[in-house]
């Protein structure tokens, strides 16, 4: 059994290789394809093998420690050192790291932050062990009954970073794999296309999809073997050259993750022939035998033509044109779509590093739990430490939960901004999708990073003035200029309940119907641009403020950023400072995001040149589909051209009947690159800028544009292959003719 099961694999190898060779200019496209794919996911697996390694070493460097308690009292404090609630071996879980001691100002009470480090190698039993009786217990000296707080750190947590890294891996492979079947089924229909009479031939003799997947299978998998260690080469080099000649990181690559470059090509492979030979094994022999002139793919322009008048060859071209629509539609969105991932691709790579380049909060602060707002005097207290550049306060009230609106002239509003129309009143616009800010100096020092236009300091100096922005989703809405007026609604009674189930528009529609409002007028002192939302921000000073809220203006919450070059001690000591301030006031919450270290981790993931890999890889295979295509088009017209030419037709008009063609595919290139570009576009702006931050609550403002250089490269590869493709498949006709006539003229005169 297991002789036989060699001996068929062998015998169909062998059958296969004959096959690939004899066609071997034929299956040229496919080589390069495979190639092309194989380099796709060595390179990707490799590197984020690479990039696995280099965030757990710079957790290692960052963090000593798994858990951080905060502020707990001296008798806790007792508790840790001396492990007085273990009692079984498996009770001790921890190792003290380090404390650091605060008295506090506000009560005089000597607080403590504790960092532990987990014992064993099963650290999820142990973190289990301590939350279910160690936190348990501490628990009960709290003051006030309030539970105990602490911090996990990515070194307890690096599982779970290491399931989403395999997450994002995993998706990144999906994506590849449809791209890679769609790239082959596309060049395979193209085969099977221009080869129906072939393929009609075999059904006529009794082939089955059995015995047509199979043949197609051992041909691809022929095409498959031989470019894949050439591939992984390349992509083991493109890896090395990534991540240590760029970065300088530690570099390696187990024989496992070129495995799975063997099993994402086989998959692609098998699914790749099994649609198209699937397609063709339904169908009727004689409908392949009688379309193999591509008839199926011809329309009838209903009228005559006499090619021969003073507009031969150009008028002719163009009937033909129309003729192959189908056709021709086919094979420019299968070839430009590649040119517009290129471009979505570079799109991506510079998301990516404008993500990297923002800066983002080392530290949140909550005062919440002191009842004491932030005021000019802890301003400056925090500003004192040395290393913090910038206090982010924020004060903010959603219209939506205190039933508020604002009211717009719809000549302020964008088409397809999506408000509110209320009944019988064309004349306004409405949303609550709205947050209401209050403003005051330190707010105005975070909105200056901004692009804006008017006076920041108006919303501060006069009455009725407000800070707003033109977005919301962020998405631009409205087309305000500074000094236009908006209008605030506040509601003051009812004269019906609303519907509770309602949401939404379809909950603001029935409150404008049931709901008694009062409206304020503001002027638009300035226009914010840029400024990452989900809500539309309005920002009124203080009296303002409580005037349409009916709360105080009182700043609880503040992000805490720090100096980038900041070394890992440096945050530590910040981060300790910061806790003894929190001291002064009472309990004050300090909460580390690890901004600065994840920054790092992402900057020395490469994310951005894989992007621009992969975004060049997909460019170089337009070409190859173009190329593909046009040249079997082209030769299956060249019975048609010559025709033309027993009919009269000279070598010239033949000529411009390619060149016609070229010039035709060039124009509809350069129309669909860029149509089908800037849709594709528009779509991952809308997915990155709108869904993405929906989904994680984490906005970050990126403008819609579409690369310079890499619409003009797409561009300028399209037009070119357009007319190439065309122009080259008549360089191949002539020289053929050529032939033909001089081995003719050699016969004659012998």
């Amino acid at each position: 059994m297991v002789i036989e099961f060699f001996e068929y694999i062998g015998r169909n190898l062998k059958l296969a290789a004959k096959n690939v060779k004899a066609n071997v200019r034929q299956y040229a496209c496919f080589f390069a394809a495979f190639f092309i794919i194989q380099v796709f996911f060595a390179t990707l697996t490799v590197i984020l093998y690479n990039n696995d390694k280099t965030e757990w070493m710079h957790v290692q460097e960052e963090y000593d420690y798994h858990i951080m308690l905060k502020s707990i009292n001296d008798y806790q404090m007792l508790i840790i050192e001396n492990n007085t609630i273990a009692v079984f071996s498996n009770d001790i879980v921890f190792d003290v790291v380090r404390t650091a001691k605060h008295v506090s100002a506000f009560d005089g009470e000597e607080r403590y932050d504790v960092y532990l480090k987990l014992k064993g190698k099963d650290l999820d039993f142990a973190l289990e062990r301590f939350q279910n009786k160690w936190l348990k217990e501490l628990n009960k000296y709290t003051e006030d009954g309030e539970k105990l707080s602490y911090v996990i750190t990515p070194l307890l947590n690096f599982s779970k970073n290491l399931a989403v890294n395999r997450i994002i891996y995993v998706i990144s492979i999906i994506v590849l794999i449809a791209l890679s079947i769609f790239l082959l089924v596309v060049l395979y229909n193209i085969r099977i296309n221009h080869y129906k009479f072939q393929f009609g031939i075999y059904l006529s003799f009794g082939a089955d999809f059995k015995k047509l997947f199979e043949t197609a299978f051992w041909e691809m998998f022929i095409i498959w073997a031989v470019p894949f260690i050439p591939a992984t080469g390349v992509s083991v080099l493109i890896a090395y050259i990534i991540l240590h000649v760029n970065v300088g990181l530690p570099f390696s690559c187990p024989i496992w993750t070129l495995l799975l470059t063997v099993l994402y090509g086989f998959v692609v492979m098998l699914v790749s022939v099994w649609f198209p030979m699937r397609l063709v094994s339904i169908k009727a022999p004689m409908s392949l035998i009688i379309s193999q002139d591509n008839s199926n793919l011809v329309t009838s322009p209903r009228r005559s033509l006499n090619i021969f008048g003073t507009k031969f060859p150009l008028q002719y071209e163009l009937f033909s044109t129309w003729r192959f629509r189908k056709y021709n539609l086919r094979l420019l969105v299968s070839a430009i779509i590649f040119t517009s991932l290129f471009i979505c691709g570079l799109y991506v790579a510079e998301i990516t590093r404008t993500t990297l380049s923002m800066e983002k909060p080392q530290f949140k602060v909550d005062l919440s739990a002191t009842g004491i707002s932030f005021d000019s005097m802890m301003r400056d207290e925090v500003y004192s430490i040395k290393g913090i550049t910038l206090v982010d306060k924020s004060n903010k009230e959603s219209a939506a939960n205190i039933a508020s609106y604002i009211a717009v002239d719809p000549k302020y509003v964008l088409p397809f901004a999506n408000l509110v129309v209320p009944d019988n009143n064309d004349d306004i616009r409405v949303t609550n999708q709205v947050e209401y800010r209050t403003v005051d100096e330190d707010v105005i020092k975070t909105l200056e990073q901004y692009k804006y236009t008017g006076d920041l300091y108006s919303a501060i100096n006069n009455e009725r003035t407000v800070i707003v922005a033109d977005s919301i989703n962020n998405i631009r809405r409205f087309n305000y200029k500074v000094g236009d007026k908006i209008t605030i609604a506040v509601k003051v009674g009812q004269m019906k309940a609303v519907d509770s189930n309602l949401t939404g528009k379809a909950l603001l529609r029935q409150q404008l119907q049931y709901y008694i409002y009062d409206s304020y007028e503001f002027t638009i002192g300035a226009i914010i641009y840029d400024i990452p939302t989900l809500k539309m921000p309005i920002y009124l000073n203080s009296e303002d403020f409580s005037l349409i809220t009916g709360k105080e203006a009182n700043y609880y919450n503040l992000d805490v950023y720090v100096d980038q070059t900041l070394s890992v001690d440096e945050v530590r000591e910040i981060e300790n400072q910061l806790r003894e301030w929190g001291l002064l006031y009472g309990y004050v919450s300090v909460t580390n995001t690890h901004a600065l270290s994840l920054n790092v981790i992402n900057e020395d993931k490469q994310f951005d040149e894989i992007f621009t890999l992969v975004a060049i890889l997909l460019l170089t295979i337009s070409p190859m589909i173009w190329f593909f295509s046009q040249t079997l088009y082209y030769l299956k017209r060249e019975d048609e051209f010559t025709i033309l030419q027993s009919m009269g037709a000279v070598g010239s008009e033949i000529r411009r009947l390619y060149i016609s063609g070229g010039i035709t595919m060039s124009i509809l290139a350069f129309i669909f690159c860029i149509g089908l570009g800037y849709l594709l576009s528009f779509l991952l702006y809308f997915f990155v800028n709108v869904t993405i931050p929906k989904w994680t609550q984490t906005f970050i403002r990126y403008e819609f544009y579409m690369p310079w250089y890499a619409i003009v490269l797409s561009i300028v590869i399209s037009v070119a292959c357009g007319f190439l493709s065309a122009y080259i498949p008549y360089k191949s006709f002539m020289r053929r003719k050529s032939k033909i006539l001089s081995v003719e003229y050699s016969d004659v005169s012998d």
